[in-house]
């Protein structure tokens, strides 16, 4: 394994220890009857798999817009540290949506490994001037229409979570993958998660995923859009896609590369037809 890809794999572990940290700090303060996990992390607890750390992502279970993130920093704050984990926080605003109130934590990649793994051959693989930050996002103000489900999770101790259902992260998915763009490209873990839902047969929850494309403000988006037509925004996107710099993302992340070579507009435009909703 190279040093690049060593040193990933190192930051990844240390965030998912860290991820769970937080999580079960905010069960403590009943978060998780206010709101619920959703993104990449909820579609990881569902399916028991491991995978690689983004944001911890959240929503409201009901809107309110007077909500205050700063109200459950401290709780987050007071568990990190009575793990002896020496990290920063800092309260930010989504860059374009001031609904999506955001918690940085940051500290020492080297620091942070041995304090929660005790593994220093380990550790001393990882350079000094090494930083680790892990972002915590909280939508105030989310689409409507989710459904919520609870799971019993066991890292750092039992607790349980609040988490949409697989049908309404599946909308959520979808939303992304026609109006999110990373540097004026689709990012390819969308592209792999549209392929999961679908090979999963999970179906849509429809009347989410129009609420999402309405509050992306997505030009083609309306009330009453129908099923096709979501489709035909989707394949639409799939024929502007430069799918070998999509790949980029991830072939230095999963196992069988060779599983991307059949990825072209007309292999996701052909998977869509299975769409389904609820």
């Amino acid at each position: 394994m190279n040093e690049e890809l060593l040193l990933y794999e190192l930051k990844n572990k240390t965030k998912l220890a860290i991820q769970d940290i937080v999580m079960y700090a905010l069960s403590k303060t009943g978060f998780f009857h206010n709101a619920a996990l959703h993104g990449e992390k909820a579609r990881r607890i569902h399916y028991k798999i491991d995978g690689f750390s983004g944001h911890l992502e959240f929503s409201l279970i009901k809107p309110n817009s007077n909500f205050r993130i700063e109200t459950i920093l401290p709780a987050i704050q007071k568990e990190l540290a009575s793990c002896g984990l020496n990290v920063s926080s800092e309260i930010k605003e989504k860059s374009g949506n001031p609904n999506i109130k955001s918690i940085v934590l940051k500290g020492s990649t080297k620091e942070l490994f041995l304090q929660l793994f005790n593994d220093s051959d380990m550790s001393d693989k990882i350079p000094d001037p090494d930083m680790t930050d892990l972002r915590f996002e909280l939508n105030i103000t989310p689409p409507l229409y989710a459904n919520i489900c609870h799971e019993k999770y066991q890292s750092p101790a039992p607790f349980e979570i609040s988490m949409y259902d697989k049908p309404s992260l599946f909308a959520e998915k979808i939303n992304n993958t026609i109006v999110r763009a990373w540097k004026s490209r689709t990012r390819g873990c969308d592209l792999y998660d549209y392929d999961f839902y679908l090979a999963n047969n999970v179906p849509a929850n429809f009347r989410h995923l129009v609420a999402r494309l309405l509050d992306s403000k997505y030009v083609e988006a309306k009330e009453d859009m129908t099923l096709d037509e979501v489709k035909t925004n989707l394949c639409n996107r799939f024929r502007e896609i430069n799918y070998e710099q999509t790949k980029i993302d991830l072939l230095p992340f999963i196992t069988d590369p060779e599983s991307l070579k059949i990825w072209s507009a007309e292999y996701f435009c052909g998977i869509t037809q299975n769409l389904t909703v609820e």
